[in-house]
């Protein structure tokens, strides 16, 4: 019994130690790298991207081939979405003039 209650203990402990709530700093920080990523395409600078992404990022997104309904996945590298910040707004028509930024939740 009591070597239950000390392993019970133990595990108490190492969870407290190495569980951290997110801070409101955390939360700012985290939703500039989201207004970094959109907005690099938007306004054309690759640079915000950099900021944003690790060098060593790995987009995956899951597709659906329209005219075979085969599905796949489709992974795009930091330096992909660098050239796409470059040049995919180059004649601002890909978005609104006043994209929606906020996602309403907190």
């Amino acid at each position: 019994m009591r070597k239950t209650i000390n392993l019970s203990l133990c595990f108490l402990l190492f969870t407290a130690l190495y569980t951290h709530a997110q801070t409101q700093k955390d939360s700012m920080e985290i939703k500039q790298v989201a207004l970094d990523y959109i907005e690099s395409q938007h306004h054309v600078k690759p640079e915000q991207f950099e900021r944003a992404a690790h060098p060593r990022m790995v987009k995956r997104t899951f597709w659906t081939d329209k005219s075979t309904q085969k599905e796949y996945l489709r992974e795009t590298f930091t330096d992909a979405m660098i050239l796409l910040a470059e040049t995919y707004n180059k004649d601002g028509d890909k978005f609104p003039e006043n994209p929606k930024k906020e996602s309403g939740h907190t």
